[in-house]
Order: structure tokens, then sequence, then C-alpha cells
């Protein structure tokens, strides 16, 4: 390595050492996920002690070789109306996790201000919520359950039939009784 370039990472790692907090980290990890004018635009809109710490992190995940994230969660940030899981509607995620345990739901519905997160709530009964409240992480979850969670969510709604496959006539005009309409009963005690 030659002597300005090494100079340059250690100037910028002993920058990224002092004043770093495990929030200015988790801030460079999702910076770098995002696309260079997002991260530009979000830079600009801080102090000049968390820019150049947050520079100085920035720069040490290039250096050491850290791609942009390519994971299907960064996609869905930068396509939303792509994204199935946040363009669902409540009716269908409740139908979807109404059978899950309640900290799984928790977990879910913690990971972002989910558009359907009201009308979610709104189809569920009072002992539910507050089991969904009990069971309510105390912090993040962890990214790496977090991308799991969500991924399979994404998975399990798009391999969901619709509202309209579900309530179609058939042939002769009259609709399915409900039992045959269902996919999977679950029994519960």
């Amino acid at each position: 390595m030659n002597a300005p370039m090494s100079a340059l990472m250690s100037e910028s790692m002993n920058a990224c050492m002092i004043e770093q907090s495990s929030g200015h980290r988790q801030a460079a990890v999702a910076l770098h996920a995002l696309g260079p004018i997002d991260r530009e635009l979000v830079l600009a809109e801080l102090a000049d002690t968390d820019r150049q710490v947050l520079c100085a992190c920035l720069n040490e995940l290039d250096a050491l070789g850290f791609g942009p994230a390519d994971s299907a969660a960064a996609n869905a940030l930068a396509r939303p109306d792509s994204d199935p899981l946040a363009a669902a509607r409540g009716a269908d995620v409740h139908r979807l996790l109404q059978h899950e345990p309640a900290a799984l739901v928790a977990q879910v519905l913690s990971l972002q201000a989910w558009r359907w997160r009201a009308d979610y709530l709104a189809l569920q009964s009072p002992a539910r919520l507050d089991q969904l409240r009990a069971a309510a992480p105390a912090g993040a979850v962890a990214p790496a359950r977090a991308a799991f969670l969500s991924d399979a969510v994404r998975t399990r709604l798009s391999a969901q039939p619709s509202r309209a496959v579900l309530a179609a006539p058939r042939a002769s005009g009259r609709r399915l009784p409900l039992l045959q309409r269902l996919r999977k009963l679950v029994w519960t005690r």
C-alpha cells in the first residue's frame, strides 16, 4: 500500500474511532446501503461533527471492500411501490399472520411504519392487542432477523390467493362454501 493511501486509511479509521458510538456505526451501515444521491441528501442534513464521523465510517466501509447492500430489503426500500409487503392491506396481513405467535407478529410490526398497521391492529381482538403489546420488542430487531421476517412475509403474501380468487363464483354462478374456499383449517383447543 502506498504512503498516501495508508495515511488516508489511518486518518479515516482514527476519525471513525474518535467520538464514534454504536449509533454512528449503525447509521453508517444504513447510509452505505443507500444510493449516492440519497446518501448525500441525508449527510447534508446532519451537523458537521456527525457528518465527519459518518463520512469517515463510510470511507472505512469502502476501504474494507463492503459494497452497497444487495438484499431484497434494500431493493424494496428503493422501490416501495413494488414491495408487496409495503403495498399490502391490513386484512391481507391479518389473514396471513392471524395464527402466528404474538412475539413474531410484534417483531414484524416493529420493522417499520407499515401503511397497513392501523388497519391490521383494528382487526385484532382486545386480548390479541394485549399479547402484541406485551411481546413488542424493546429495541430494534436484529438486521438479519428483520430481513428474514420481511422476506418470509413477502413470500407468503405473494403465494396467498387474492380476495378475488377466494370470492369468485363457480361456473354455475354459485360461490363455493366457505370451508371449500379456505386452503387450510387450523385446529386449536
